[in-house]
């Protein structure tokens, strides 16, 4: 029976993807659930697995091609049953000659074949192919000596540049995300000061304790997580995504933690975190925070975020109002946290202060329902004996 392997749609926004490196030949014998290929989309790497089994009759595309969703990139065949003359199409059409049996067509994106050897991740490899960059010249510093976007965008630093640069796919993303969520919620910010002073108490008593017992280090942003979880299990519209003109509730609490890169930001999306310890939420966050880095991140651990929390406090940021990711309903921006002199009990005494931002959707929810959720949020952070437990 033929089987027409398709690019799958990975994520919700997911227009295309890039298909990474090849782990069958034509002419292999692939059982169901061999992995096929790698596919590369705007937030991670993760591999495309064999639907049944059969032969494989042909690949359609050659690693570091950007095929659109729902493109047939490969074809499973019954040993010895022909394959189709003509291959279905996607929503896009298929290159005007296509390839023969047991041939892999190499279109204009695809990368030739002298880097084959290379470890090298799809992203990595297509920037370094747009600006002319050498990979055998590149040092890896991901896993096992694999080349990542981060590697090659030390060496572009270092090359004359031109005063226009195209967009990177992750610039393009972001691009069209965020402005297909500027064009369509209907952004309103409100602003709250928490006094983080007993969070910063109780994460210096518990410190030493929990790097050994534990393993693991909790910092302000893990707690947060954990705050920010609980109050959202009795505030579910802050919760909500806007999906096909409705408001979906989901019974999970996953909370997105965006994350920094050099060239573009991911979002990796601690699932179930109202059901998590403090020390589980700061463990994986140091997991997926390094995975982001290094470009491992699956699509399971960077979608299906209900609520995206982020952090510009690092550099000295007090106020900023984020845009929210959609189809969430809310995104949490932070602040720095400031030594300030506060009135307590007419008393002028130092405290640890930090200033969230919520931006909500107004189409979801009315401001009264956003700032309950903030009231809760602040209750947890400032009285946090509970988070630590």
């Amino acid at each position: 029976m033929i089987t027409y392997i398709r690019m799958p749609k990975l994520t919700w926004t997911m227009e295309e993807g890039l298909v990474g490196e090849w782990h069958k030949k034509v002419g292999d014998q692939v059982e169901k659930g061999d992995v096929l290929c790698e596919i590369e989309t705007e937030k991670s790497v993760d591999e495309l697995k064999a639907p049944e089994s059969g032969i494989l009759g042909k690949i359609l595309f050659a690693r570091g091609t950007v095929v659109k969703v729902n493109e047939v990139i490969a074809v499973l065949a019954a040993p010895g049953e022909q394959l189709p003359q003509e291959i279905p199409k996607g929503i896009e059409e298929k290159p005007s000659e296509p390839a023969p049996v047991g041939e892999v067509v190499k279109t204009k994106e695809a990368i030739t074949s002298e880097f084959e050897d290379l470890k090298v991740s799809p992203v990595a490899r297509k920037l370094a192919e747009e600006h002319g960059i050498d990979l055998k010249q590149i040092q890896g510093t991901g896993p096992e000596g694999r080349i990542v976007k981060e590697d090659v965008l030390k060496v572009i630093e270092k090359v004359p540049q031109v005063k226009t640069v195209p967009l990177s796919r992750m610039r393009e993303v972001i691009r069209n995300r965020l402005s297909l969520s500027m064009r369509s919620a209907l952004h309103v910010p409100l602003t709250i000061e928490i006094d983080l002073t007993e969070v910063i108490r109780l994460i210096e008593e518990s410190r030493s304790k929990m790097e050994q017992e534990q393993n693991v280090h909790v910092t302000p942003t893990s707690v947060l997580v954990k705050a920010v979880a609980k109050a959202l299990e009795g505030h579910p519209l802050l919760n909500a995504r806007f999906i096909n003109e409705q408001i979906e509730i989901p019974i999970e609490v996953n909370v997105g933690v965006a994350v920094a890169l050099e060239n573009g930001l991911v979002v990796p999306v601690i699932h179930d975190a109202n059901k998590k310890t403090l020390f589980e939420i700061a463990k994986e966050m140091l997991s997926l925070a390094e995975k982001a880095r290094t470009e491992v991140l699956s699509t399971e651990e960077s979608t299906g975020g209900t609520f995206t929390i982020s952090n510009l406090g690092m550099f000295g940021i007090d106020f900023f109002a984020p845009i929210i990711n959609p189809p969430e309903s809310a995104i949490l921006g932070v602040g720095r946290i400031v030594k300030k002199a506060i009135v307590a009990n007419e008393q002028v005494v130092p405290r640890s202060m930090m200033t969230l931002t919520l931006v909500f959707d107004h189409r979801i929810m009315d401001g009264a329902v956003a700032a309950r959720f903030l009231q809760t949020l602040k209750e947890n952070l400032e009285k946090p004996i509970d988070l630590f437990q």
